[in-house]
């Protein structure tokens, strides 16, 4: 036994070192900025199919998938109030306290109802209107009152900080120790991202769903420039797609999400002002091409990573030298370097902006 002992003391810190290294090597570090996507649990896909059929029922079969990515934040799938519905105004059957609901059917029924009331007072113009979503979601989270405060203090727009701050207010009006989960949207949109794809006709597509040509390619003789790319806004928070098979070139997401302003020069180096952004690299009719995305909120890809046409590679934001959410695109060929004549091309005479 003291034998033991001895061999023990003596490996101990040995044994320590080695797990220390293969944590460092397993775990990584993540960027604050980042929100990872998740999957669907098993216990929520069982429920897709009836989930499905009711959306369709109730003209929500755009949502599904953001049905059940509220389902899989309230309950995982699990209990008979899957939706948690029980204290919502459409449980009109059970007691409308915490897990009052006992069949599983009629809490779906119930919760497809409240997200759909979410929506129509939040104004959510359709499925890939993600910023209006985020504060829908808000509203499922916290009551509908948050939808009015929101559009009312924030100019209708969804930020961590701003959920916070609603909660803390809350929370004195009503001496609760806790009221909603503020980053509640977040949660949701991790599950609703992770499904997310688009897909488009022509060799490289827009990076946006539903968005704004804010300004063009060229001279901007009204602030006395020259605009090396295009800008288009999809509403802060709103999914980001790759314009075409691409590996990347770059990426970083050092910057604050919603730091942007006139002159910050974040990320330093050649990248400057560029905020968050990701360089793709892809061949383009036998060609170098380089397309740079910028000012981002979020980024879901690592450098010399390979990814398809379409794929979710991270969202909008404000952040670098930026005056207010959009994504700045620029293409180049042969050349990586931004902000710059050489190899520039105007991105709308390559792909097809509505």
């Amino acid at each position: 036994m003291k034998a033991i002992k001895k061999l023990l003391l003596l490996f101990l810190p040995l044994i320590i070192i080695m797990m220390m290294f293969l944590m460092f090597l397993g775990g990584g570090v993540r960027d604050g900025n980042e929100t990872p996507k998740n999957n669907l649990s098993s216990s929520v896909e069982y429920y897709r199919p009836y989930v499905s059929k009711i959306a369709k029922l109730e003209g929500m079969e755009d949502y599904v998938d953001l049905i059940l990515a509220v389902m899989q934040v309230e309950s995982g799938g699990t209990g008979s109030d899957p939706m948690q519905a029980s204290e919502g105004p459409f449980n009109k059957k059970y007691p409308q306290i915490p897990n009052g609901i006992k069949d599983p059917h009629y809490s779906i029924r119930c919760g497809i109802k409240e997200l759909q009331d979410c929506l129509k007072r939040a104004k959510v113009k359709d499925a890939s209107d993600e910023g209006r979503i985020r504060v829908a979601l808000g509203g499922y989270n916290f009551g509908n009152g948050f939808i009015e405060w929101i559009d009312r203090e924030k100019g209708g727009r969804w930020t961590l900080e701003a959920a916070q701050e609603f909660s803390d207010i809350m929370k004195g009006k009503t001496g609760w120790s806790v009221y909603g989960d503020p980053p509640y949207a977040d949660k949701v949109m991790s599950y609703y991202d992770a499904l997310d794809f688009i897909s488009g006709d022509g060799i490289l597509i827009p990076p946006l769903k539903g968005y704004t040509l804010t300004s063009g390619y060229g001279n901007r003789p009204s602030i006395g420039d020259f605009h090396y790319g295009v800008d288009l806004d999809g509403s802060y928070g709103a999914s980001i797609y790759a314009p075409g098979d691409a590996k990347v070139y770059q990426a970083s997401s050092s910057c604050p999400a919603d730091g942007g302003y006139l002159g910050n020069m974040c990320p330093d180096g050649a990248y400057a002002g560029a905020g968050n952004f990701i360089q793709l690299k892809m061949k383009y009719k036998g060609k170098e091409l380089y397309i740079l995305l910028c000012h981002m909120k979020d980024v879901d890809v690592k450098t010399g990573q390979s990814i398809k046409k379409g794929q979710r590679i991270g969202s909008q934001g404000h952040s670098g030298n930026s005056t207010a959410s959009h994504v700045h695109m620029e293409m180049h060929f042969s050349t990586p370097v931004i902000a710059t004549t050489e190899g520039s091309v105007d991105p709308e005479k390559y792909i097809k902006f509505k």
